[in-house]
């Protein structure tokens, strides 16, 4: 084997490790690259998990905030119930008027239903005889 035989198997070997290195490169490249993504997605996957956590645990405060608001509210409500019962209880039912006024409605009450009872009379509201702008003699307009 002559020396131009060895220069062309060196050429050749060189020519297939270039090709070679470069497929191993392109490949590892492509391996390094998924592993950032992945890397990203657990870190993304991770920040959501945590998200939702601290939502879930501000959710229970709140819930618990307003089941505490609801108890105060109700235990209120039947304070005020039990206030309201103990006052009807003790204290008889006074009238909303004295005992001489009521006798004064119920008289004009009974007034008021025998005036109705006369179909033929007039309304209470109306005036006998003349009265306002009518009375006196009556003035007649001429258009000229």
């Amino acid at each position: 084997m002559g020396t131009f035989t060895w220069v062309g198997l060196v050429i050749i070997v060189a020519i297939a490790a270039f090709f070679i290195g470069a497929f191993v490169t392109k490949k590892q490249f492509k391996h390094d690259e998924l592993e950032e993504q992945v890397e990203q997605a657990k870190n993304t996957l991770e920040q959501y998990r945590q998200d939702v956590a601290d939502h879930l645990a501000n959710t229970g405060k709140l819930v618990t905030k307003m089941k505490d608001n609801y108890d105060q509210l109700l235990s209120h409500v039947e304070e005020t119930n039990q206030l309201l019962l103990e006052d009807r209880n003790k204290a008889p039912a006074e009238p909303f008027f004295s005992k001489e006024m009521t006798q004064q409605l119920q008289a004009s009450l009974k007034e008021r239903r025998s005036d109705r009872s006369n179909a033929d009379a007039q309304p209470a509201d109306y005036v006998s005889g003349e009265s306002g702008l009518f009375a006196g003699e009556a003035k007649s307009s001429t258009v000229s």
